[in-house]
């Protein structure tokens, strides 16, 4: 049996899609052939490995909110470039114990092959970790420049670094907080925080009652309140009540009670009174305010970016969701290249707010929601970008582009059931299930990423029958693929696909359940393109840079794409 029918074979069993045929075939495989075993053994240390990281990160996430303190994790397993290596063949004597030793390698093989779909991906596992939400953001520069915070992302406990600028966070139980940078605030559960420098403002409803702010020097507990906090480096202490009540605890005396329009300072462990003043911290409205002249602007440097995207040469389709909609149940398609009269049709799914406020996204929710349109033709090289929120990662694929057919050079793009972006092209006889070949990432869509803008891409070049993928501007993996025929796509679906129930058959899927045939997205896309050109790392990069919501861009940025 051949090495690429192996690895087929191996990653169709690793992606739950093997027929009955081929899980016979892959056992029988198995048994018969070391290297294959070998193989196995790879890929399942691999996929084992994903999980322990995660299992490992969400038991440190829950002790660092429970305050204790642990050896720094080791670092997540980083994409690395597929590469040939030579296989070390070892020559072994022939003892008598050799065959038996053989059986038993090749019996924890088959154990492993049977018990692996059994496992739960990992991800589900810490899916619940969320304590709060980053629910507005206003020219909020992170320190950490590699982790962009977004509107709608998930936060899970542990430290935020603002630079500067000003963010709104809504706590599971309730309590909101606006948090102005310079500042360090960590969340520790769904009700407190430990502020470590800078300045927040809190608004705690009733059901958020008992909600707490620490700090090295003192804690302040609510008992119904608005209140304030400043944290200044170097600087004194402070603490104002704008309504209700709280209680300021330190180590110097008993819990000091502050009402309405109280305020104190905090010099060498002593407290002052001071006047109350609202003016010295962010109001809603005011975050508000900064927030739309923010997105103005970083709107205004999309649109030359996009429309640029539209008048690229090798642009078939782009779909940004934007103008008058009325009740229209289409979506334009304003690549140069589109087929006239052609626009992508809505079905179920429903318009909902984009990356910025004002910028308009389709959102899949249920299994029938999808786009359906049409792209005939064949493509040497091919790239497909979107803007991704994913609201959920249950234990199967979802898909962000799939054809109706089973043709030759067909292609599938998706999210596979532990977070890794796919991209498949079918290389087998027409009508064959069993003929696709697929590339998949790391994981890289994780729990504490849900309800947070992405920009993913993936780009065949034909030239090097390679597939790279890329993850917020960054190529994070690549492989050779053995594509000998055009891609298409012609009838196709975005944020689902065609298949139905009792089509199994046409995916190579063996039913696990009643509901197992359900690819449908869950989230929101708010921009799609699909280029009959591999485009190069700069301008992916460019097209994220111009389009990631996480902080501000200007229109020094727009740039003509090269073809």
């Amino acid at each position: 049996m051949s090495d690429e029918r192996t690895q087929l074979l191996l990653q169709r069993y690793f992606d739950q899609m093997l027929t009955a045929e081929e899980r016979a075939e892959l056992s029988n495989m198995l048994l018969a052939s070391p290297r294959a075993r070998e193989d196995f053994w790879e890929l399942a240390r691999w996929n084992a490995l994903i999980r322990q990281w995660g299992e490992a990160e969400w038991g440190r996430r829950d002790a660092e909110a429970e305050g204790l303190v642990l050896r720094p994790l080791p670092a997540a397993p980083q994409p690395k470039k597929e590469k040939e290596k030579a296989r070390k063949v070892i020559p072994f004597p022939r003892p008598n114990w050799k065959i038996g030793v053989a059986a038993l390698a090749a019996a924890a093989v088959i154990a492993l092959f049977v018990a692996v779909p059994s496992l739960l991906p990992w991800n589900q596992r810490v899916q619940q970790m969320s304590v709060a939400v980053l629910t507005h953001s206003a020219d909020a520069v992170w320190a950490d420049s590699g982790l962009g915070r977004q509107r709608g992302e998930s936060l899970t406990p542990g430290w935020l670094h603002l630079k500067s600028g000003a963010v709104q966070i809504e706590f599971s139980r309730g309590a909101r907080v606006i948090l102005e940078g310079p500042a360090e605030l960590q969340l520790l559960t769904d009700n407190s925080a430990f502020l470590g420098s800078g300045k927040l403002r809190a608004q705690v409803p009733e059901p958020a009652h008992g909600f707490s702010v620490k700090t090295s020097k003192f804690a302040v507990v609510d008992y119904g309140t608005e209140f304030g906090c400043s944290l200044p480096i170097g600087g004194s202490p402070e603490v104002h009540v704008f309504n209700g009540l709280v209680g300021l605890q330190n180590a110097q005396s008993a819990e000091r009670k502050l009402h309405q329009n109280q305020a104190v300072q905090i010099v060498h462990d002593q407290v002052h009174d001071i006047p109350a003043r609202r003016d010295q911290f962010l109001s809603d409205e005011e975050l508000a305010q900064r927030e739309r002249a923010s997105v103005q602007g970083r709107l205004a440097a999309w649109h030359a970016a996009s429309q640029a995207l539209s008048e690229h040469p090798a642009a078939l389709v782009h779909l940004d969701f934007e103008g008058d909609r009325g009740w229209s149940r289409t979506v334009p398609n304003r690549a140069w290249r589109a087929i006239p009269g052609s626009p992508a049709n809505m079905v179920g799914c429903q318009y909902a707010e984009g990356r910025w406020p004002g910028k308009s996204a389709v959102e899949f929710s249920r299994a029938e929601d999808r786009l359906r349109l049409n792209l005939p033709g064949g493509f040497e090289s091919m790239t497909l970008i979107a803007w991704v929120r994913v609201d959920s990662l249950p234990d199967r694929p979802q898909s962000l582009i799939m054809g109706d057919g089973l043709g030759t050079g067909d292609v599938q793009w998706y999210i596979g059931r532990w977070g890794e972006l796919g991209f498949g092209v079918h290389i087998g006889k027409a009508g064959d299930p069993t003929g696709w070949r697929y590339h998949h990432s790391d994981t890289l869509f994780t729990p504490d990423m849900l309800g947070a803008w992405v920009c993913i891409a993936s780009a065949y070049d034909s030239t090097t029958d390679t597939v790279t993928n890329y993850f917020n501007g960054q190529p994070v993996s690549s492989e050779k693929l053995g594509v000998r025929a055009l891609l298409q796509l012609e009838t196709f679906e975005i944020g689902n696909w065609a298949l139905r129930d009792g089509e199994q058959w046409r995916a190579g899927v063996v039913p696990r359940s009643a509901k197992d045939s359900a690819r449908n997205l869950q989230g929101r896309i708010d921009e799609v393109a699909i280029l009959s050109a591999p485009l190069n790392a700069d301008d992916i990069l460019h097209i994220y840079e111009t389009g990631r919501n996480d902080q501000a861009v200007t229109a020094t940025l727009v740039k003509n794409f090269q073809k």
